[in-house]
């Protein structure tokens, strides 16, 4: 990799189709930075390096952690960044002076990671989120008892060593940015293994930030304003 100081992580699952991944690659040329796409791959065990295209690395490894898992992945195999933007495949750039504004975010000693999407129904006491539809079952316990969203995401937390705050609020997992800094003290990300613990560690990130007194937030006041995401309404409210 070149002497940059910013690095663009895409991540992207490999049975999904590469014309959408090469038309994001292909809108993202710039030689302001660098660019690794990482493959989740089902048919690998290992983290193995090529070429994705001219100026353009991949990492292919094995499918654990979704998108998360990939951009982890990123960091640790390429940890000397000062920024880092991670962005899932099914991001289309909406205007190209991101850069400037991610940038501009993230040289604010007090922001530590900022992103294009809060998730605004979470940002509710736990106990309210606990009472509310949010909250549905996601398995049973040791006893046979119900275990919801909630107790489940906490328990998590916990485990990883990351203090849930008063709120669950949190950026979505779609974008994210981060100085090379924040990510070293964080340790990385932490990887679910399920899709549940997945969601999981999307909130536990904005909580680790958090627990370093930084603040997380959304690029712009309104989502979506830098980069949108095919799956997601432009307000953010809702997936399509």
């Amino acid at each position: 990799m070149s002497h940059r100081k910013i690095l663009i992580v895409v991540s992207h699952y490999s049975l999904r189709p590469k014309s959408i991944l090469q038309e994001l690659i292909n809108s993202l040329i710039d030689n302001r930075y660098d660019i690794v796409v990482v493959i989740n791959n089902d048919d690998v065990d290992s983290v193995s390096h090529d070429i994705f295209c001219p100026g353009v690395v991949s990492i292919n490894r094995p499918n654990t952690g979704m998108n998360i898992g990939a951009w982890d992945c990123a960091f640790r195999e390429f940890p000397d960044y000062k920024y880092y933007i991670f962005l899932q495949d099914e991001c289309v750039i909406k205007n190209f002076s991101f850069i400037e504004a991610y940038i501009a975010r993230l040289s604010d000693v007090n922001i530590g990671v900022i992103g294009e999407s809060i998730n605004t129904k979470w940002n509710k006491d736990w106990i309210l989120i606990s009472n509310s539809v949010l909250n549905y079952v996601v398995g049973l316990n040791n006893l046979g008892n119900k275990v919801g969203r909630v107790e489940f995401y906490l328990y998590m937390m916990k485990k990883w060593g990351i203090e849930p705050g008063v709120t669950g609020r949190h950026l979505r997992a779609l974008v994210w940015a981060l100085r090379g800094d924040v990510l070293l003290k964080i340790n990385g990300f932490p990887i679910g293994i399920s899709k549940e613990e997945c969601i999981a560690a999307e909130i536990a990130v904005s909580k680790s930030v958090e627990q370093l007194g930084l603040r997380v937030e959304q690029v712009d006041v309104d989502a979506f304003q830098y980069i949108r995401h095919s799956e997601w309404r432009n307000d953010g409210s809702s997936k399509i």
